[in-house]
């Protein structure tokens, strides 16, 4: 993962473009708490391959 900030003076499709690859660094939320076996690639992934039953509830719950 990379440190990515956007500045003041630039565009919205700058801005677009650093949100996007934010976005894929954190990858599909909607995944979290799924079993995942293979080498993570995104934050979403590597939490799944540490989950277990009890931290499938607690981060949705701490993610809001």
């Amino acid at each position: 993962m990379a440190d990515r900030n956007v500045t003041t003076n630039e565009t919205f499709a700058e801005f677009r473009n650093t949100m996007n690859g934010t976005m894929t660094d954190i990858g599909d939320i909607s995944t979290l708490g799924n079993s995942f076996g293979g080498t993570p690639t995104d934050l979403v992934e590597a939490c799944n391959t540490k989950a277990d039953a009890a931290f499938a509830i607690s981060m949705p719950i701490a993610l809001g």
